[in-house]
């Protein structure tokens, strides 16, 4: 069974770029770099737009 995180990244097509981790109660989302930034910026909204202030969204 997919956690409600994954099933996020895939249901708005961002699985292939993004991966999810959870620490210390935070969301922590990692975007590769090499991703187009158009691509690097829509994933940020998304990702801020659902979890606000429980995100942390690293670029990597």
């Amino acid at each position: 069974m997919m956690s409600t995180e994954q099933t996020f990244l895939i249901k708005y097509g961002i699985h292939n770029f993004v991966t999810y981790a959870i620490a210390g109660g935070k969301h922590i989302f990692y975007i590769r770099k090499s991703e187009r930034h158009a691509m690097i910026t829509h994933a940020q909204k998304l990702i801020e737009s659902w979890y606000g202030e429980t995100a942390d969204i690293r670029v990597v």
